[in-house]
């Protein structure tokens, strides 16, 4: 007998790149998000003629914050050193670190390896990575991510010994620039010793991504993870349709992601629609079998019939007509009298109020206006299973 674990290890994938599909992971290029980019350059452009600046990045989960911070400063780097230039950057995840002394021992770590995690004050920190600054004659970045955790718990006083770190041996005013990076605003939380040194103006303020955006993401993804032709364009709109609801980029990678491993996991070279909910099922499942009871029978049969079509097309949508016409032979099935057009369009409109569809006017592709239902937020299999339990 063939060892399965050897077996599951080395059998074929769809995915070609997990590194893509991480969230540490910086692309290339950072789709909707150049005007950003661009404005961060203007605000630092004084770094290259080593007068210091303070910034923060703003917005809600999923929204780039930390992506645009990593490219940003990772490209200040590699630019300043070919004008002979030497900076050094350094990110902090300040839920991680939420201590003045942690954050200081994560910045000098980036200096010295072996440099201890404890033993030495915050002021004698603050001076050994003087000296390190001053010997090195190098300007430092520091990303101050989740920044409001760091205020929350520490104050502000390691900010404003930071942004008053002068020395008169080095070249510049200040050898440190700090970027904030949270989802609040941090800088109603600061001393006014200290937001003297942030200017409101070099503020970003990041939006949730519209739907279309989000789509764009996880093409580009797609392109960077997956093998030709393993991903369907309807489990790309999917993603990009229930992503958009939060708006959240994360989000739109982790289906993609975990709906490229259920298609690993039934073995199959395509990741379809299917596959999408299934990953949205296991993160956000609405579906319960306290929701389901509190459905009448005819509503049962309406959500059957919408998951028996979306399971046979293996589609990301059904047409409302050809669910109309399977909810007739359903209703065949269990004994049951089919309703009027009317009746059965209520259903449809009361099963989505109760969060169990959706339902959208079709796009290009389609002749007139037609309705397409979607399930997103469960296989239509898992749905079709409970749902004949139920019926039974």
């Amino acid at each position: 007998m063939r060892d399965i674990i050897e077996d599951e290890l080395f059998s074929s994938s769809v995915i070609k790149d997990l590194h893509a599909l991480d969230f540490d992971f910086v692309p290339e290029e950072l789709p909707h998000r150049t005007e950003q980019l661009r404005k961060l350059s203007q605000m630092f452009k004084p770094l290259l003629s080593d007068i210091s600046q303070n910034a923060v990045i703003r917005g809600p989960i999923g929204t780039g914050k930390t992506v645009i911070t990593k490219k940003f400063c990772n490209s200040l780097v590699r630019i300043a050193r070919k004008q002979a230039r030497i900076i050094e950057y350094v990110h902090i995840n300040c839920r991680k670190r939420s201590t003045d002394s942690m954050v200081l021992i994560g910045v000098l770590n980036h200096f010295d390896k072996r440099f201890p995690d404890r033993g030495f004050s915050v002021q004698e920190m603050l001076q050994i990575l003087h000296k390190q600054l001053q010997r090195r004659e190098v300007q430092l970045i520091l990303v101050l991510d989740e920044a409001d955790a760091l205020l929350k718990k520490s104050g502000s006083e390691l900010l404003y010994n930071l942004t008053r770190f002068t020395d008169e041996t080095m070249k510049t005013d200040n050898p440190i620039s700090i970027i904030m990076v949270s989802q609040k605003d941090v800088l109603s939380d600061l001393d006014s010793s200290v937001l003297s040194t942030f200017k409101r103006s070099n503020t970003i303020i990041l939006d949730k991504y519209t739907r279309d955006e989000l789509y764009d993401i996880t093409e580009q993804r797609v392109g960077l993870a997956f093998h030709n032709n393993t991903v369907s364009q309807e489990s790309v709109d999917l993603i990009a349709d229930i992503a958009s609801e939060w708006g959240d980029a994360r989000f739109a990678i982790e289906l993609l992601w975990k709906a490229g491993m259920y298609a690993d996991e039934k073995h199959v070279q395509l990741v379809v629609p299917e596959h999408v909910r299934a990953a949205k099922a296991e993160t956000y499942s609405i579906v319960t079998e306290t929701k389901l009871k509190n459905l009448e029978k005819h509503h049962l049969l309406t959500l059957l019939s919408i998951a028996k079509r979306l399971q046979k097309d293996d589609s990301a949508y059904a047409i409302t007509s050809e669910v109309e016409k399977t909810y007739a032979i359903t209703c065949e099935e269990y004994n049951e009298k089919p309703r009027a057009h009317t009746m059965f369009w209520n259903y449809l409109k009361e099963i989505e109020n109760a969060g169990f569809i959706s339902i959208k006017l079709s796009g290009k592709g389609h002749l007139g206006t037609t309705q397409m239902i979607s399930l997103p937020d469960v296989p239509a299999e898992v749905l079709r299973d409970k749902l004949e339990g139920f019926l039974r």
